[in-house]
């Protein structure tokens, strides 16, 4: 219990800091967020290869955040946020067994189609990495969908709630960051970006 209310304090004090313009104090509390999380991970039970995943997910979602905070090799830090999300992909794919309930992904597949022309005018020429991420974040939530409809359990609905986090987080910061808007929703990426890693992380200790 107080393990994820130290979380989730030292999550709200870095992106209140990246809020506020300082990005060192932001990238520090983001970075104390994500050590609790992988030591919650590490050391609660025993490590599974699930467990490995997301902590590698983590720890590559630090490196992406360090190099959009500091402003530097934004390419990288993209290539970084994609693997992150394929390392948490690997760890819901790896928990999944049994057949394969197919109106998910076609659920998933529309909804994201329709999500992207609405968006396409406000895109301009971040259509293709928009693309690419919307496939990782939809064959993401495919894996998470499945096992929470297989098993109906709160461990697998919070996995599942955790990646609709991750997938809702890259729009806004889509549409509001690289759309280059200056707004207060801005910063809603950021938190439900930190959601997201939190309740993945739950997933697999609750």
């Amino acid at each position: 219990m107080w393990s994820l209310l130290s979380v989730a304090l030292s999550g709200y004090i870095g992106v209140t800091a990246q809020q506020d313009g300082n990005s060192k104090k932001s990238l520090l509390f983001k970075t104390l967020t994500c050590l609790m999380l992988m030591w919650l991970l590490v050391f609660s039970n025993e490590m599974t290869n699930a467990r490995y995943w997301v902590v590698g997910g983590l720890l590559i979602s630090l490196i992406a955040e360090a190099g959009y905070l500091l402003k530097k090799h934004s390419k990288f830090s993209f290539t970084a946020l994609i693997v992150a999300q394929l390392c948490f992909s690997k760890s819901f794919w790896m928990q999944l067994s049994g057949d394969i309930i197919w109106w998910l992904p076609a659920l998933l597949l529309g909804s994201a189609i329709v999500a992207f022309f609405l968006l396409l005018p406000k895109l301009d020429r971040l259509v293709f990495p928009v693309i690419t991420m919307g496939i990782i974040l939809i064959q993401l939530n495919w894996a998470a969908g499945e096992i929470w409809l297989l098993e109906a359990s709160w461990q697998a609905g919070t996995g599942f709630l955790g990646t609709l986090c991750l997938a809702f987080a890259a729009l806004q910061f889509a549409v509001e960051d690289y759309g280059r808007k200056v707004s207060i929703r801005r910063y809603y990426s950021a938190y439900l970006h930190l959601a997201a890693q939190a309740l993945i992380t739950a997933s697999l200790i609750i």
